[in-house]
């Protein structure tokens, strides 16, 4: 005796809802909560921004918020 297959053909499959969730990345976070920053960089310039912050007495986060200021106010 055969047995039947039913693949549900020309029947669409429920879609899942999306309309009502955000992704991660779009949700405001709390003011003062820390998120990753991740990008690629060479060797060299690792290791000289590692040890220009610390012979500065500076965390790796400071030295590369404060460039960044100092970008954004045209002093760099």
């Amino acid at each position: 005796m055969a047995k039947s297959l039913d693949l549900d053909i020309g029947q669409p499959k429920e879609k899942q809802k999306t309309a009502n969730r955000s992704s991660l990345n779009t949700r405001k976070r709390e003011s003062g909560a820390l998120v990753d920053l991740n990008f690629k960089v060479s060797p060299e310039f690792k290791r000289e921004f590692k040890l220009w912050a610390a012979s500065h007495d500076m965390k790796q986060k400071e030295v590369l918020e404060e460039a960044f200021k100092a970008l954004k106010n045209g002093t760099l």
